[in-house]
């Protein structure tokens, strides 16, 4: 996919969206359809620089929880001891105050209102999916159903837990497990294909989309944002938006705006598989590991990394992800490796992202935080960025860029 435009570019926009991700894709989708002149910036070369790469690759709005949770506190230490482990902290203290931002947020009643809020837009974030694709602007997202196996039986057994051997009537790949739950409203969707869409059909609305450029720092005049510079020119915007992922905090925290992101590490395995897979995504839920049947491989995901974000990619890590798979699905054991990647999922400490217009910087927004959620979000994400950008009512306070300004700014300095 080629978004760059041969036509001679402004030095002027409505609006500058940096980041070319889902997220910010989504946005500059919404907003060249809404008759706003866009000018999309990603450091990247192409599409699928960072992690819109790879990922689980399922929107399943019924399972979008917020990172902070009672259930990660109490399953944290299990999971990390486990082998291969499903969670990883590793000895950093600039992470300490961070982790205690994140275990205070993950109280009952803080988790309970963030899941029911986040969940009411997941499920609006699908209905776009689907309207996106009855457009044929979401070309591989398709309904599936996935069902969720514990090799072990739990001992609080969730809503609609069935016996093993009702799972093998819908799955009849799996070699084990103690039982599990189906859930028939689930999609699969490939995050490149969605990007790529997203953009073109920006581009064919008017956006310029531009790889290979990075954004140094915001403009500022008399407190409010009026563009970007780049290392070769400057470009003026009557808003910007900030939808890179982790590279949105050291630009907005250079403006007064705190976000105190941390790069949670996801790792994808993607595996050739002609015959045999599985029909449907399944979550292994012992492990935290999701394997997802896609038109032309099999996705194995799965973990979760804080530490030094700028540190190698653990190839051992990976092929664990990859063992756990095949021994519940045994065709994917010997089967051939296409590729493997780790990526950063942008996180903030009480689990919920970031949407929406700063008070405190005049014509900034921002739309990061999303953690693993970033494909499901992306389409409501986009579609409250554009009606903030519109003048339309405001986000929910609970998705304000500045809520971490208060309290928070000395213990969770970006970095």
């Amino acid at each position: 996919m080629n978004a760059q435009t041969t036509r001679p570019r402004p030095a002027r926009f409505d609006t500058v969206v940096i980041g070319g991700g889902v997220v910010g894709a989504s946005i500059a989708q919404h907003l060249s359809r809404r008759g706003v002149s866009v000018a999309v910036l990603d450091q990247a070369s192409g599409v699928g620089g960072g992690c819109s790469y790879a990922n689980a690759a399922i929107v399943a709005p019924h399972h979008v929880v917020p990172l902070a949770t009672p259930a990660l506190l109490r399953e944290a230490p299990r999971q990390m001891v486990r082998r291969p482990p499903a969670v990883r902290v590793q000895a950093d203290p600039s992470l300490v105050p961070w982790l205690g931002a994140l275990s205070a947020s993950a109280s009952p009643r803080r988790s309970r209102v963030a899941t029911e809020r986040l969940q009411r837009l997941a499920v609006e974030s699908t209905e776009l999916h689907r309207e996106l694709a009855a457009q044929g602007l979401n070309p591989t997202l398709r309904k599936t159903g996935a069902v969720d196996v514990y090799l072990r039986k739990p001992r609080r057994e969730p809503s609609g837990f069935v016996p093993f051997v009702d799972l093998l009537r819908l799955e009849p790949t799996l070699a084990t497990g103690a039982g599990g739950t189906h859930d028939g409203e689930e999609w699969t969707l490939e995050s490149r294909s969605f990007v790529t869409a997203m953009l073109e059909d920006a581009a064919r609305h008017g956006a310029d989309v531009r790889y290979g450029t990075t954004v140094e720092r915001l403009l500022m005049e008399h407190g409010r944002i009026v563009g970007v510079a780049t290392p070769s020119r400057t470009i003026r915007a009557d808003h910007v938006v900030l939808a890179a992922g982790l590279g949105a905090a050291p630009l907005a925290g250079r403006v007064g705006v705190s976000l105190p992101l941390r790069g949670g590490r996801g790792y994808v395995v993607d595996l050739a598989i002609d015959s045999g897979g599985p029909r449907l995504p399944v979550r292994i839920k012992d492990y935290r590991v999701v394997v997802t049947p896609l038109a032309d491989r099999v996705r194995v995901a799965g973990a979760i990394e804080f530490g030094d974000e700028s540190r190698p990619m653990d190839e051992q890590r990976a092929e664990a992800l990859r063992r756990v798979a095949g021994s519940v699905l045994p065709a994917l054991s010997d089967a051939l490796v296409i590729d493997r990647w780790a990526g950063e999922r942008p996180c903030t400490p009480d689990g919920v992202p970031v949407i929406g217009a700063s008070k405190a910087v005049e014509n900034l927004l921002v739309a990061t935080g999303h953690g693993m959620w970033g494909m499901i979000l992306a389409p409501v994400t986009g579609r409250l960025i554009a009606d903030a950008v519109l003048g339309m009512p405001e986000p929910a306070p609970w998705l304000a860029p500045d809520r971490f300004a208060h309290g928070m700014r000395r213990a969770l300095a970006t970095r």
